[in-house]
């Protein structure tokens, strides 16, 4: 006997499959197209086969199946639905009204059902890829439900894992309109600039920037309205789903040419581990705030926001770090600009009255070239007094800044160059912080914990770069900075105790940075703790490997 024709087979063996679990039919040819979607060559145009089932409701697709003979395998058949799913006919109406492809993959091999969610992640290299995760059989109800096609479907309240994959994801891809898949600086800017207009404009998001500039990508713009459909973004805010958001931002700057540094968030807690207790009222400071990270975890601190203030002179940090916080205190609506992150130079005058000064300066010849003179009528062009001016690099005015803005008793925690502490042309700076601070604490980081976009020549001294080794300087103000004093020390008042550390690099880096530097991170910090209290350290009785 002639095995069965493959029309045959789906119809009679396949579909019953799916009908137990609550799917239309073969007689629904509304809702069950077999043999009839169109599958489409990667480089375009039909190929002349079709796609073995595809449910729809309400005219949209909505599950794709592909199905295999007992002697084939789920991997090869998941294999095929993939690619079908990535050149489905997003541009025939007849198919996809709406431009969008099926979200959801079922293969069968014989009578065995897999079921998939079809979604996107970042890679490694910063490339929004498409992938297939396993997940339990869904029966129709349960699909719908996903899908947000029952009656009295309300909007779901976002979780921190559905945020960042069901969410996140999807808003990035919407946003993405090159076939590249690559993560730009606008990819990044138009997500967030896209939040942060949802926050604050709910109801009229889809008339506005970045929304409206989608005026080309009508799919995109579907696909953006149907997860605000889907997901209540508005009541979801909360601290976990900030931290999610900044976790992204910073995988994407890992693996494409956003030329911008994250500071690790286990680097931020040691930080203000460092620092210790805060007081409520302090009023803290980040001139060069990219992501917001120090500001959120002074928050957590128990900092209101009103007293705290970042400040960076490009417009991607300040978008993303603005984001991040509205996302991280529960902001919307009109309160979103009062959210206190401007853009502009950090160098310039900020006031001299805060309690702390946290940052993480990177770097940018903008400091120097577009704005010196500006910058030089709060600090000093000549510290040592010889007649000449200092070079002009971005350290130089950062520690300037740190200093000054710091009110006397107030803490400064900054991450600098290892060779800031040694270098022989950074003297001047060593004297200068020694002569108006007491040094606390350094804390020297292995290198590429602070990684970037793309790695940069170092064009200017006192730029960073993603392979720097960097150390951590903790320090209280003890002296009124006086214009014109220069940096001659009294040598017998910086006979006191300080506390170094080394943190040792692991034989393998692999993985997240804060898995491995976090562990090494806390054992400092007891140690730290314990200094405090005796001036002494304690003999460990283990050590970290790995």
């Amino acid at each position: 006997m002639s095995e069965r024709s493959e029309t045959s087979y789906i119809v009679h063996d396949i579909i019953p499959l799916f009908t137990k679990l609550g799917y239309p039919g073969a007689g629904d040819h509304e809702r069950v197209k077999t043999n009839d979607v169109p599958i489409y060559r990667p480089s375009g145009g039909r190929s002349g086969s079709t796609m073995d089932i595809v449910y729809y409701h309400s005219g949209e697709p909505i599950l794709l199946v592909e199905a295999k003979r007992k002697h084939k395998s789920h991997e090869s058949a998941l294999k095929e639905a993939q690619n079908y799913i990535r050149n489905f006919p997003i541009d025939d109406k007849h198919y996809a009204p709406s431009g969008r492809s099926p979200r959801y993959i079922a293969t069968t091999v014989g009578r065995e059902i897999k079921f998939y969610h079809h979604r996107f992640d970042v890679s490694k290299d910063g490339i929004l890829k498409q992938i297939a995760e396993p997940i339990s059989i869904l029966t129709f109800d349960k699909l719908l439900e996903i899908y947000g096609l029952i009656k009295g479907y309300k909007a779901k309240v976002l979780t921190a894992e559905s945020f960042i994959k069901d969410f996140l994801n999807e808003l990035v891809a919407s946003y993405i309109t090159t076939q590249d898949g690559k993560i730009t600086p606008k990819v990044i800017k138009d997500v967030s600039r896209h939040i942060v207009n949802y926050l604050e404009n709910q109801n009229t998001y889809d008339t506005r920037s970045p929304f409206i500039e989608l005026d080309t990508q009508l799919f995109s713009q579907e696909l953006i309205k149907d997860l605000h459909r889907r997901f209540d973004l508005i009541n979801s805010l909360n601290p976990e789903i900030a931290k999610q958001y900044r976790s992204f931002i910073l995988r994407a700057f890992q693996g494409t040419r956003l030329n911008q540094y994250l500071t690790e968030q286990c680097v931020i807690e040691f930080m203000f581990g460092l620092i210790g207790k805060v007081d409520k009222y302090w009023r803290v400071l980040d001139f060069e705030c990219g992501s917001g990270g120090f500001l959120a975890e002074a928050a957590r601190k128990g900092i209101s926001m009103e007293n705290m203030l970042g400040i960076d002179i490009d417009s991607l940090p300040v978008i993303i770090a603005t984001t991040y916080l509205a996302l991280y205190f529960s902001k919307k609506g009109r309160v979103i600009s009062q959210i206190p992150i401007k853009e502009t130079n950090g160098l310039f005058y900020l006031g001299d009255n805060w309690d702390l000064i946290i940052s993480n300066p990177a770097g940018s010849s903008k400091y120097e070239r577009d704005d010196i003179n500006e910058v030089l009528e709060n600090l000093e062009r000549d510290l040592n007094r010889d007649g000449k001016d200092d070079i002009f690099s971005e350290y130089n005015f950062s520690i300037q800044q740190a200093v000054r803005s710091c009110k006397v008793g107030g803490k400064i925690c900054l991450v600098l160059p290892q060779g800031f502490f040694s270098n022989s042309h950074d003297e001047l700076l060593r004297r200068y912080v020694s002569k108006y601070c007491k040094i606390l604490a350094i804390v020297s980081l292995p290198r590429g914990v602070f990684k970037k976009g793309i790695s940069t020549k170092l064009k200017t001294k006192g730029v960073q770069t993603a392979t720097m080794k960097m150390s951590i300087l903790f320090a209280e103000k003890i002296k009124t900075v006086i214009d014109g004093e220069g940096i001659d020390i009294d040598t017998n008042k910086l006979q006191y105790p300080l506390f170094l550390a080394d943190v040792s690099e692991p034989e393998s880096t692999a993985g997240a940075v804060c898995e491995w530097l976090g562990p090494r991170l806390k054992m400092v910090l007891e140690e730290w703790k314990n200094w405090q209290s005796n001036q002494q350290l304690t003999k460990l009785g283990y050590t970290i490997h790995g």
